[in-house]
């Protein structure tokens, strides 16, 4: 059994999302975990760094037997060695494949900040459309009408995140397949950002390139363990590409990316995928499981606040229009001394991004902190 309920000291560990806190404020908003990584990767890269030399490494290809095995195991589905591609991370790999096609591109809203922000990367136009939200259950759903009504033929590609950030949906099998019919009924090609793939906590993720034979065809797959092994400081991803024409048109386009992966960082990606953490894993999912829970059922009491059910990932999506104000991420702040992420950077104001993968106490204080804000905002609107 490992600890979840251990707190790590983050105060010496250059993180980010503790440095940009002050005084009492609790961080619940950039996507890492207040977790120890995994320990079978702590102690590869403990054993690696040991070694005093750090030349050039070659075991970076024999990666690739891992993950294809990962992925036999996993989800049940073929992956050959040669499909995949290395990439710096993954969103620098969907910067490649968009660049590839060279078109305007197009995704579902709200959507992550930093593919809203690939626009700019890439130099290329996008359109966004609006999910559409199920009012009784808050579940949202791709609008594949809403998608139609803006389809234009300079539209080349579709960005999928599965599991979705924010609103935390692991879209099913029929979903995915009335996705890849509408693609492939236009030639579009799909871009699936699966980052969070083993933080689906309904066991169902599908990788797109095994939705079907099209979707294969015409997919670049994108995925790491960063997030999974709470390793997103020891940047590398790969691409799945089972297409060998769409294979080389993408590594040709990579121009100075081609990733020379660290000895530590391969240190590490060798025990995230080889099975070594697999037990560490499924606990940690079983523990975001009862935190995801907890801190639903919580919310739920809030009638100023409203969250779809989270699927995967361990980022709540709440919907905070009740509260009268177009920024209540600086409400929490302010009155509760929680920082969430501003639903403005995934398109929608008045809505925030909070994140539960920490410690249940911190969850519980963090939730405690924002519900007594509200209390007291309630009070006062009286």
């Amino acid at each position: 059994m490992y600890d979840f309920d251990k707190f790590p000291d983050r105060a010496d560990s250059d993180s980010v999302k503790w440095h940009e806190v002050s005084g009492d404020v609790l961080p619940m908003w950039v996507a890492d975990m207040d977790f120890e990584s995994a320990p079978p990767v702590v102690k590869a890269i403990q054993e690696r760094a040991a070694h005093p030399y750090f030349g050039y490494p070659y075991t970076l290809e024999l990666l690739k037997d891992h993950i294809v095995a990962h992925y036999k195991k996993k989800y049940k589905v073929t992956v050959r060695p040669e499909w995949i591609v290395w990439v710096p991370s993954v969103i620098p790999g969907v910067v490649t494949a968009l660049q590839m096609m060279g078109s305007k591109f197009m995704y579902s809203i709200p959507m992550y900040d930093h593919i809203r922000n690939l626009h700019n990367e890439a130099k290329l136009p996008v359109v966004e459309v609006p999910m559409k939200r199920d009012e009784s259950t808050y579940r949202y759903t791709m609008d594949m009408d809403a998608l139609e009504a803006v389809l234009s033929p300079d539209i080349k590609t579709l960005i999928l995140c599965n599991p979705h950030n924010p609103v935390g949906r692991v879209y099913t099998k029929e979903e995915l397949l009335r996705l890849e019919a509408f693609c492939t009924r236009h030639h579009l090609l799909v871009i699936s950002d699966e980052i969070h793939c083993e933080l689906d906590l309904e066991d169902r993720h599908i990788p797109y390139f095994a939705v079907s034979d099209d979707a294969a065809a015409y997919s670049v797959t994108v995925s790491s363990a960063g997030k999974i092994c709470n390793i997103p400081g020891l940047p590398l991803g790969f691409a799945i590409i089972p297409n060998e024409t769409l294979r080389e048109k993408f590594a040709s386009r990579q121009d100075g990316l081609l990733p020379c992966a660290n000895v530590l960082t391969i240190a590490a990606y060798e025990k995230a995928y080889d099975g070594s953490c697999d037990e560490w894993k499924e606990e940690l999912r079983e523990y975001l499981r009862a935190n995801r829970d907890y801190a639903e059922a919580r919310f739920a009491k809030i009638p100023e606040i409203r969250t779809p059910h989270n699927e995967g990932t361990y980022l709540l999506w709440l919907d905070c229009s009740a509260l009268g104000t177009e920024d209540p991420a600086d409400f929490f702040l302010k009155k509760a001394h929680v920082k969430v992420s501003s639903g403005k950077i995934y398109g929608y104001s008045r809505y925030v991004r909070f994140n539960y993968g920490c410690p249940r106490a911190q969850l519980e204080e963090a939730i405690d902190r924002m519900e007594h804000a509200v209390e007291v905002w309630r009070a006062l609107k009286k």
